[in-house]
């Protein structure tokens, strides 16, 4: 039976009756190296999660697809009771009109469900790696998180931007205990790499053993794509110079 929850023009529809009271829940977005969306939706698929709802804004983008469970809507809830685990995937980006209505509904829902734990998922551009730097990813969190990670904090000086940094915020207000995963990333393509170090992590957080071998081949095989392209180009560069000078 499906349940109604109004939030202002946000509504979150479930098509199960499910608490959530001390799961961790994981979500992100289509950011820098696609490295939220990437992530999340590998766990679902990995743990074969159920969907057991869906964030419903007044503004919903015009394309969808079909997948095992039905019309894939842009923003669902998948849960695993085995693992405590809900996942909140986002297959796009919400509107610029309600991205904040939207991470505060999200926020007080989680509030209210008392989780254990949020994960936000982002990607940072590689770009700002330390020169010798042998951490894959930063973090940071809110103040009502005890989770303590091993890899180096989040940098004062950088920024987080959009619906994640929204969340953050909103977390941090409504007292939500969350901790931001930020791998390094190409912001100029989706990243598998970076999905499978942020997989790894939530992985050892959540006590469940993921397999991230497919993500790392998907990375070798976009790599070796790109070098080939690159490959390409340069011989073509060479070739334009050698009829110039001839």
């Amino acid at each position: 039976m499906l349940r109604y929850d109004y939030k202002g023009r946000i509504k979150i529809l479930m098509y199960e009756d499910i608490r959530l009271k001390d799961y961790v829940v994981v979500t992100g977005f289509p950011g820098f190296g696609w490295t939220g969306y990437l992530a999340t939706k590998y766990i679902v698929d990995s743990l074969k999660m159920t969907r057991i709802g869906i964030i419903l804004p007044r503004y919903l983008p015009e394309h969808t697809t079909i997948s095992d469970y039905g019309i894939v809507m842009p923003f669902e809830i998948f849960a695993s009771n085995k693992h405590k685990l809900c996942v909140v995937v986002n297959h796009g980006v919400p509107h610029d009109r309600e991205r904040s209505d939207y991470a505060r509904v999200i926020i007080e829902w989680l509030k209210n469900e008392e989780i254990r734990e949020l994960i936000l998922i982002g990607g940072l551009d590689k770009r700002f790696k330390v020169e010798g730097e042998a951490a894959s990813y930063r973090w940071l969190s809110t103040s009502h998180s005890k989770t303590k990670l091993s890899a180096p904090l989040f940098e004062k000086g950088l920024y987080i931007i959009g619906p994640l940094a929204l969340m953050l915020m909103y977390a941090e207000v409504y007292e939500l205990p969350a901790i931001v995963l930020l791998p390094y990333a190409d912001p100029g393509r989706p990243d598998p790499r970076a999905a499978a170090v942020a997989v790894e992590e939530i992985s050892k957080i959540i006590g469940v053993e993921i397999d991230v071998k497919p993500l790392y081949i998907d990375a070798e095989r976009i790599e070796k794509e790109i070098a080939e392209v690159v490959k390409y180009h340069k011989k073509l560069a060479e070739k334009a110079r050698e009829t110039v000078y001839m």
